[in-house]
């Protein structure tokens, strides 16, 4: 199995409304918005497109562990589609995007640090070897993770944007 990307897009009102109703456009659309992304190379909060990488699984593990999340940022929302990612694509409403920004803005990612263990982020069905997750579990790596996260969906809220969630 490849390595496995958790990926997101913010939509503006009117592209949203779209994108609910054309699933090929919001595709091509995101696909764009990647494109932008790789090549200006912005930082988080002013990124219209942003992927936490390989880090997902351990992360959304963590966030799962601590509990209290009003909404999941990472598998959570509603259907938009299916595609050929890993899950259907999902998303959140801009009224949803207000509850995670507040969420992940208010929790600060010390009291999640203690909680990232390789050994609790791997189904033996899947990946019978945690070793083979010890740098997605890496601290570091994932209160940076975090930390852009907490960011895109803050600017995400400011803006009352939806995001869409991939994992692809």
């Amino acid at each position: 199995m490849g390595m496995i990307h958790c990926e997101y897009a913010r939509l503006a009102a009117d592209d949203f409304d779209k994108a609910r109703t054309d699933l090929t456009w919001a595709l091509e659309h995101i696909d764009e918005l990647a494109g932008e992304w790789v090549q200006m190379d912005l930082p988080a909060q002013e990124a219209r497109y942003f992927s936490i990488g390989t880090v997902w699984g351990p992360l959304h593990t963590v966030l799962l562990q601590h509990g209290g999340m009003p909404v999941d940022p990472v598998q959570g929302g509603a259907e938009l589609g299916s595609t050929d990612g890993i899950t259907p694509v999902r998303y959140l409403a801009p009224e949803d995007v207000e509850k995670v920004a507040a969420f992940l803005g208010g929790t600060s990612f010390d009291a999640l640090a203690p909680l990232a263990d390789a050994a609790q982020v791997c189904d033996e069905d899947v990946c019978p070897d945690p070793t083979e997750h010890v740098a997605e579990t890496d601290p570091e790596s994932l209160g940076k993770a975090y930390g852009e996260l907490a960011a895109f969906y803050g600017a995400a809220a400011k803006a009352g944007d939806a995001v869409v969630l991939m994992l692809n």
